[in-house]
């Protein structure tokens, strides 16, 4: 039902007001309410507030297409009304529950989002630092200038598509405005059944990018977290080339039936494709080159745009310390997990002489000291009233003291001096605030880690660092996602990865402790 409504188990917390730890507790199959507490009407209420507006219709027929879904194996829910039916499967879910031992829903536990989310954070890596190569199986089957008008097939329909891009990089005097645009409305993906296929379109698409080519994509979101998942490594994978990938969605959950979809080189030419034969994936497609026709359907992609969001931002790093600030009113958890200590952590008069150092311009330090600044008062705003979580290696600690420069931060250039007050800084933040904690992950644990760097602030946004894949630069691209399913997958992650830490390397006064014994090693 979270998943149905966009919720995070934080998000059902807040409405009820209770700590978010017992609604993961319930999606992890941990924990269950006694039949005795009033939790089931008030899940109930809280999932159906505000459904009634007009503007969350859309979300309104999703959620109640999918519940009746859930219900359809669920005897004497036909006759309820919505509020009912939800109390109802709830309940039976609730009972059968009760009934399971220990063991057996330990073993109906839902790892599947987690994994999906550290197979996601494991690719961001890989990725950027493995150019995509061309699958030598498979081969467009259309030469220059031969894509027939009318295509029947899904692989030729694909192979198409491949050979239009082709084409429109291959042209020496191009009319078009080096802009791709593509729709994923169908059910089942593109390429499902087609590998080859899809290697030689990966290897395209990056090829476009890399020669400037702009790409903007609308798809439509379903109830699979893969699927979304899977959008969200495509971006990642698409990102940080020399011309530019935009991923939109519109309404949540839903598709056209049958499906249709839409590959056009602006300027240029167009594939209007179709679902003939089944109702889940397109089969064939109409080929256009005739400029006018080619004009009317750019008309109707732009329409499209009124009504889509972005999947997945790019930031620039005003936007990430906009993110972070006290001025983004969105407060709430933030967790981290860093291959290096997250600068809120400095304390702020050595923040302050780092900056001077890395900035000596004293416009430009000024810029960013007050980015700084802003990011530390939302700091102290939100560590107050709730979690702060990190999540470090341990060597990144060690490396620190015992080399006295941070492991791969090379802006912060500190003294001997710098090290101690850093480390007692967060020694102090951690036995001064209840909600502030860190783990540490060992050296034989460093398994548990990704390559990626990513936090979480609040319910509403995740921010991922993607490697430079341009030569030209070495810049790290800051991506942010708001979608709620998302979100609280990542959230999901985050704990699940927390409780894998040893508990005594998470533990707040085994860590204090450690910290102050590695502290007297300096």
């Amino acid at each position: 039902m979270l998943q149905l409504r966009g919720w995070s188990a934080a998000k059902l917390a807040k409405a009820l007001n209770i700590d978010s730890s017992y609604v993961r507790r319930w999606v992890r199959g941990e924990r269950t309410p006694a039949l005795n507490s009033n939790y089931l009407q008030q899940i109930a209420g809280a999932l159906n507030e505000g459904l009634d507006k007009a503007y969350k219709k859309s979300t309104k027929d999703a959620f109640v297409k999918g519940v009746e879904e859930l219900g359809s194996g669920v005897e004497g829910t036909e006759v309820l009304s919505f509020h009912d039916r939800l109390v109802h499967i709830l309940q039976q879910s609730q009972i059968y529950s009760l009934g399971m031992d220990h063991e057996a829903r330990k073993s109906s536990k839902p790892v599947e989002r987690q994994s999906y989310v550290m197979d996601l954070l494991d690719n961001v890596h890989r990725q950027s630092t493995s150019p995509i190569l061309p699958n030598n199986q498979g081969s467009a089957a259309f030469q220059i200038g031969q894509i027939p008008a009318s295509i029947q097939g899904r692989d030729k329909v694909l192979a198409a598509a491949i050979s239009m891009i082709q084409e429109a990089m291959n042209d020496k005097e191009p009319n078009a405005d080096r802009e791709i645009f593509l729709t994923f409305q169908s059910e089942r993906e593109y390429f499902d059944g087609y590998p080859e296929i899809y290697g030689q379109w990966q290897h395209t698409i990056v090829e476009a990018l890399r020669a400037g080519w702009n790409i903007k994509q609308i798809c439509k979101l379903n109830r699979s977290l893969e699927r979304s998942l899977k959008l969200v490594n495509q971006i990642m994978e698409w990102t940080n080339y020399r011309g530019k990938y935009e991923l939109f969605y519109v309404n949540k959950y839903g598709i056209y039936h049958p499906p249709f979809e839409i590959f056009l080189i602006k300027g240029k030419c167009a594939l209007l494709c179709f679902a003939t034969e089944n109702n889940n994936a397109i089969d064939a497609a109409l080929y256009i080159s005739d400029a006018q026709s080619v004009l009317v359907i750019e008309r109707f992609t732009e329409q499209m745009f009124y009504n889509v969001e972005p999947l997945v931002r790019n930031l620039d790093l005003e936007q990430y310390f906009e993110l972070n600030s006290a001025a983004d009113r969105k407060a709430g958890h933030h967790l981290l997990c860093y291959h290096d200590l997250n600068f809120l952590t400095v304390p702020y008069e050595t923040m302050r002489k780092y900056i001077r150092i890395s900035i000596p311009n004293e416009d430009e330090n000024t810029i960013h000291m007050k980015r700084i600044t802003a990011s530390y008062q939302s700091f102290e705003r939100d560590i107050q009233k709730f979690r702060i979580c990190h999540i470090y290696p341990m060597r990144v600690f060690e490396h620190l003291v015992l080399t006295g420069q941070h492991l791969n931060n090379v802006f912060f250039r500190p003294t001997p001096g710098d090290v101690t007050d850093h480390i007692e800084h967060i020694i102090l933040l951690l036995r001064t605030y209840e909600g502030f904690e860190i783990a540490l992950v060992s050296d034989n644990q460093m398994d548990l880690l990704n390559q990626a760097q990513w936090e979480i602030k609040g319910d509403h946004t995740i921010m991922i660092g993607v490697m430079p894949k341009n030569e030209n630069t070495t810049s790290v691209e800051l991506l942010t996602i708001a979608e709620g399913t998302i979100v609280g997958a990542f959230q999901e992650y985050y704990w699940d990865l927390w409780d894998r830490i040893n508990p005594i390397t998470r533990d707040k006064a085994s860590v204090i402790t450690w910290l102050e014994q590695l502290l007297r090693r300096e």
